[in-house]
């Protein structure tokens, strides 16, 4: 089902008068309603419009990070930050009726992990690949903040003096499960933006909004996975940023990581994936694949089946269409696959998820429950293999 977009008036009314009155008390604001009637709607949304616009927008962001989480993935989120602190939410989210009840009141009564997994949700949302590599020392990560200082001021001065922004920036570190978060924000470049500040009159202004990097640090593994734009070099330059100054290694790290995942048996038929019956996962098939000639010119060719059919027969497929004289298949190089998932359980039907693994270490499945499932049998499967 497809979320729906965060309104105003709509959360208003699907959230509980009693919780909004506590949680606006605890702001100091709207102290006029009296929340035991219960007020309407509009009366809440008229007073709530009336406040000053930076107050009216603190409590927007938590609106709408409340709505972010409101899913099932983001309760699940949210349980698992509490117990990486060893805490209970359940007892926190109640008998509520819905999830965005059950996020709002962890929103009243423990702020700071509502407020931890509102940033792994958005790590979880970004929409590039992460690019894994599994060749740093296996040492524990420095947290302290002169590492993480250290840390800023390497990249940003590595930004800096390679695109002209980055020069302002902070770094926060989060445990979830058995990674580390190290998520550096930084100044973008400036934009003009045009907006309306409690008048009608439109006022211009520079604003720096800030763009991002992420690392996940495994350190059983020596596995880091890495979110940020850019070509490989660059993030062999980020990774060893993070081997100095987070692992107190100093390491020369191959532009191209050795390959984490064996994709080529993919391309067998016979091929099956290693699902064991406490993984919840019912099915998993490849949809699609993309080749490319090891000593050719760059060119690929894709082979890819219906996502909503069970009976897409992707070799089958890839067997007649290719031209084995001239392009036989123990030739060609798996560039990329994209596999979907069918989980267990799901209302009404079972939920699926699509993710695409490639050859240059590069992967979509994030850190949420569904997807560490997911991960556990590709290990299995010996998919990956690093």
């Amino acid at each position: 089902m497809m979320k729906l977009e965060y309104n105003q008036r709509n959360f208003l009314r699907l959230v509980p008068a009693t919780l909004l009155g506590r949680y606006f008390a605890s702001r100091g604001v709207l102290r006029e309603i009296d929340w035991e009637a219960p007020p309407e709607v509009d009366e809440i949304n008229a007073a709530l419009v009336a406040l000053p616009r930076e107050e009216r927008q603190a409590i927007a962001v938590d609106f709408q990070n409340v709505h972010r989480l409101a899913s099932r993935q983001g309760i699940l989120t949210l349980l698992d930050v509490g117990r990486a602190r060893r805490m209970d939410l359940v007892p926190v989210m109640g008998k509520a009726r819905t999830n965005l009840e059950k996020v709002f009141r962890v929103l009243l009564e423990q702020p700071r992990l509502f407020r931890i997994a509102g940033q792994f949700a958005w790590a979880d949302g970004l929409k590039r690949y992460w690019h894994r590599r599994s060749d740093l020392p296996k040492v524990a990560a420095d947290a302290g903040p002169a590492a993480l200082d250290d840390l800023r001021q390497a990249i940003s001065a590595y930004y800096v003096k390679n695109e002209g922004r980055g020069e302002f920036g902070t770094v926060e570190v989060e445990p979830r499960g058995e990674a580390l978060y190290f998520m550096v924000y930084l100044a973008d470049y400036p934009m003009a933006v045009v907006c309306f500040e409690d008048s009608n009159e439109l006022k211009r202004s520079l604003q720096q909004q800030a763009f991002d990097v992420v690392f996940i640090y495994h350190e059983q593994e020596g596995r880091l996975d890495l979110y940020a734009e850019g070509s490989c070099e660059k993030r062999k330059e980020l990774a060893q940023m993070f081997a100095e100054h987070i692992l107190g290694q100093k390491v020369g790290l191959d532009a191209t990581a050795a390959p984490v995942f064996d994709l080529e048996r993919l391309k067998d038929p016979a091929f099956r994936f290693n699902i064991e019956p406490g993984d919840g996962i019912a099915a998993m098939r490849p949809r699609s694949m993309r080749f490319s000639e090891p000593e050719g010119d760059g060119r690929t060719v894709t082979f890819s089946t219906n996502g909503r059919r069970r009976d897409g027969d992707l070799h089958g497929w890839i067997e007649r269409g290719l031209n084995q004289a001239n392009l036989p298949l123990d030739k060609l190089k798996v560039a990329s696959v994209t596999i979907q998932a069918t989980l267990a359980t799901g209302n009404p039907r079972p939920k699926t998820v699509t993710f695409t693994m490639t050859a240059r270490n590069s992967c979509n499945l994030k850190d949420t429950p569904d997807h560490q499932k997911i991960r556990d049998v590709l290990r299995r499967s010996e998919v990956i293999c690093a």
